[in-house]
């Protein structure tokens, strides 16, 4: 079934807002370091390709339901695995919006963790992946509210115990005040505000159809921050990520 197409305020990554170009499937208990990726990949391709499930299975062992899921770097090895483009990174130290805004705009999902898991004074990992499909310019709704938000693919979203309120019909709303509503990219919108402050590890997966278009985009729009050798180039593989930089343009 058809729908209409976005408001023209809205930038996302499938053009329009025909489910079947949407092919997204809702997770387990603690298995968004799995789903995520796998709903990254469909949206990328147009079609259901990929499994949470299969996943799971290729995570194996990294996959430990009771100890909250999969660490981060088992996001990128699965995508990678597939033959796409990716990388782990972060982009808490250099303006993420400009990054992000920027691969929508390329129509790349993004699969990035919202929350963090703290050991001491350490933050490791965010705490729950999603992916990043669109976002707004700022605009006005009927009412005269500005609006200004980043839409998403929350595979646990609105509730995870109850599968059958998963679905795109949860990003829609009337804003126009015509009183149908209007659909909007995903199943989950969080004003800007709330995701930045939502967003403090950086980490981020953007996915590419190959290595090597993800290679060209990187080279010419990231630089990496300067790090001690060795043990930070360990310590941003297996825990935080590289500190990416965007590069002015």
């Amino acid at each position: 079934m058809t729908r209409q197409q976005f408001p023209k305020y809205v930038h996302s990554i499938v053009p329009d807002a025909d489910a079947e170009h949407w092919p997204i499937q809702q997770q387990g208990v603690n298995e968004c370091g799995c789903t995520a990726p796998a709903n990254a990949l469909n949206l990328l391709l147009g079609e259901r390709r990929y499994d949470k499930d299969q996943f799971l299975r290729e995570a194996g062992l990294f996959f430990q339901r009771k100890l909250g899921g999969s660490p981060s770097p088992i996001t990128s090895w699965l995508i990678k695995r597939q033959g796409f483009g990716t990388h782990f990174g972060s982009l808490r130290k250099t303006n993420c919006e400009v990054v992000l805004r920027d691969l929508i705009d390329r129509r790349v999902p993004v699969v990035l963790e919202l929350g963090a898991y703290k050991l001491g004074p350490l933050t490791l990992y965010g705490q729950h992946s999603v992916v990043l499909v669109g976002y707004s310019e700022r605009y006005t709704d009927a009412g005269g509210q500005a609006h200004e938000e980043y839409y998403f693919v929350d595979a646990q979203y609105p509730d995870i115990d109850k599968p059958s309120t998963f679905g795109l019909h949860t990003n829609d709303a009337d804003r126009d005040g015509d009183g149908v509503a209007e659909p909007y990219p995903g199943n989950r919108t969080i004003p800007r505000n709330l995701f930045l402050n939502d967003f403090p590890t950086g980490i981020y997966f953007p996915v590419f159809p190959n290595q090597a278009e993800h290679d060209r985009w990187y080279q010419e729009h990231i630089r990496p921050a300067a790090q001690i050798p060795i043990v930070s180039h360990f310590v941003a593989g297996m825990f935080t990520g590289s500190v990416d930089l965007w590069r002015a343009t």
